[in-house]
């Protein structure tokens, strides 16, 4: 399953993006059948792109910091030798299972260094920094834990993402505070505090001693409509990670690989092409590549 045309919104007076290389069809199908026995189909989705997206650009340099490193279970697939994997959550019950599998700590990067003594080549914000209040000192503290040669890649949700799907567009015609509403109260439950195009996301990072270099698009009409249409069950799932620290899907495992084989199958074409213009209307995230200022 190739990933066909890979689309990237290039930044002016930076110097051209790295050429992509996408991962093999194999490894997706490892990573799908894993994290459907990990999270929601819905969370699988989002998590596969963006999988498949840092493998493309990512250049695997050590030490690596992930910021709001979850569970850690992202390491798990990545092939990667984690002794020099750090990360940082505000979550203590995340953090501890994260400790399993990377060097992790309970840190809040808008009010510390991460790590300090110890400088890092990559820093990874999987969908994290959109949930930090002051984002400045974030991005600050994360340009002080950074070697000079470092890279931060970034994904955080287009401004628009919340209107998505066939019902948002369908009330944005006819019923257009309904709409608002409604993406108003999903940023609102998933916490988003910075919902900004490219161009603010490129002065951002400047004021703060990073230059953006390239920004990619990810998602697709498939995957979005995928993503809506378990997002009910995903929300389910949610609740009872809060209560227990696991997700349902996690019993998965228990279950033969041939009975997960149709949701394998959705899930691999809907991320067969995961990389889309920056400015798509299909994208609901950004991928943004920096480095450090000197």
């Amino acid at each position: 399953m190739p990933v066909s045309r890979v689309v990237r919104h290039a930044v002016p007076g930076s110097r051209p993006p790295d050429t992509v290389q996408p991962p093999s069809p194999e490894d997706i199908e490892r990573w799908v059948y894993a994290y459907l026995q990990h999270a929601p189909l819905s969370l699988t989705l989002r998590e596969i792109n963006r999988l498949i997206a840092i493998e493309a650009v990512a250049r695997g340099e050590r030490p690596v910091l992930d910021v709001g490193c979850g569970d850690g279970f992202w390491w798990t697939l990545r092939g990667d030798d984690t002794r020099e994997v750090y990360g940082i959550d505000i979550s203590a019950r995340e953090v501890a299972q994260a400790k399993t599998r990377i060097h992790a700590e309970l840190t809040d990067v808008s009010r510390e260094r991460p790590f300090p003594g110890t400088e890092f080549r990559e820093i990874i914000g999987n969908c994290s920094l959109e949930h930090v209040p002051d984002i400045d000192a974030a991005l600050s503290n994360l340009r002080k834990a950074a070697a000079p040669d470092a890279r931060l890649l970034m994904f955080v949700p287009t401004p628009r993402w919340a209107y998505q799907g066939k019902l948002q567009s369908w009330l944005l015609r006819r019923a257009p505070r309904v709409a608002m509403s409604l993406s108003g109260a999903m940023n609102g439950f998933f916490q988003h505090w910075h919902l900004y195009d490219a161009k603010v996301w490129t002065r951002l990072l400047a004021q703060n001693g990073w230059r953006v270099r390239a920004v990619y698009g990810l998602g697709s009409a498939r995957s979005e409509l995928l993503f809506r249409l378990f997002l009910p069950p995903a929300f389910v799932g949610f609740l009872v990670k809060k209560l227990t620290g696991f997700y349902p899907a996690r019993l998965a495992r228990f279950v033969p690989s041939a009975l997960l084989a149709p949701q394998a199958r959705l899930v691999r074409w809907a991320v067969s092409d995961p990389l889309v213009p920056a400015d798509s209307p299909t994208a609901y995230e950004y991928l943004i590549v920096a480095e450090a200022v000197p």
